[in-house]
């Protein structure tokens, strides 16, 4: 049992580790292919590495290690030493790659218009964002401070802390920089990058929260468990406004089941009424292994 759970832990930190070199390299992708040619950025410490760039000629790499140290100790103090570990361990490599990985016989070959460099480039940034985020770390700069953030407020969604810090910096990048198409496409990687961060980080929406209020609760309550193969939660309520005792049934059940949900109340009890609610992530029996 002992050496089970060693090569468990063993496994899972290499995992770990494959998941940040290849978002670090991924993130590297988007921001050395696509964005920073064209004065673009996601924000965070990246995009006040690419202001002092193009201001200063300070090396990406340079400026992303500064400005990671003060969040460095906050981080040892709020998220934990292991946390902290990876966290550094995925900024150096981040910070190295983007120094190693110029892609320069790629870029001088052809130049790729803003469009499609804010898609892709937002695309390889938020996946690879998304894929350290997985690794139980970050990549330091914003994404640490949004870490900070999520980890001590009830604030709900990274992506959402995310969207707002880097909006700021977007806006500083424009006024610095005065290009307002760099700036403008920038939201649009920005945009994409946080959608490819919830899909990934967050979930797809795939499952949902269905909730039923009727007074013909049996046979619903009996297909759901026959034929959607689904459990369910039964709960009596009173209605505020008539007095009378209902039945409220909440179950959760995948994206395709709606419809057939759906089918069973029109069949068993037009009155009733239902409202559906998203789930990020569901995990126990019938759904993804705990």
């Amino acid at each position: 049992m002992v050496n089970k759970k060693k090569n468990n832990f063993i496994l899972l930190a290499l995992f770990n580790i494959f998941l940040i070199v290849l978002g670090a390299y991924l993130f590297t992708m988007g921001t050395n292919i696509f964005l920073l040619p064209n004065m673009m950025t996601t924000g965070g410490a990246s995009g006040i590495a690419t202001i002092f760039y193009f201001v200063f000629k300070i090396p990406l790499g340079v400026t992303i290690l500064v400005i990671n140290i003060p969040l460095f100790v906050i981080s040892f103090f709020k998220l934990g030493f292991k946390y902290s570990i990876k966290t550094l361990f995925a900024t150096l490599l981040l910070s190295i790659f983007l120094e190693v990985f110029k892609f320069n016989d790629l870029l001088l070959t052809r130049s790729v218009d803003m469009v499609i460099s804010s898609i892709f480039g937002g695309m390889l940034v938020g996946f690879g964002l998304s894929l350290i985020l997985k690794a139980g770390c970050s990549s330091g700069g914003s994404d640490l401070l949004a870490q900070i953030i999520y980890k001590t407020t009830g604030v709900q969604s990274i992506s959402k802390i995310l969207m707002v810090i880097e909006f700021l910096i977007i806006s500083a990048l424009i006024i610095v920089l005065k290009n307002i198409n760099s700036g403008l496409y920038s939201l649009i990687a920005l945009y994409i990058s946080t959608k490819i961060l919830d899909i990934v980080f967050e979930g797809v929406n795939y499952t949902k929260i269905v909730t039923i209020i009727t007074r013909s609760p049996q046979n619903i309550i009996n297909e759901i468990l026959n034929d959607l193969k689904r459990s369910a939660t039964i709960t009596k309520t009173i209605g505020a406004h008539s007095g009378e005792e209902n039945t409220t049934i909440t179950c959760i059940v995948t994206r395709p089941q709606i419809s057939k949900i759906k089918k069973i109340l029109r069949e068993n009890d037009e009155t009733a009424i239902m409202y559906i609610t998203s789930a990020n992530e569901v995990i126990g029996n019938g759904f993804k292994h705990i």
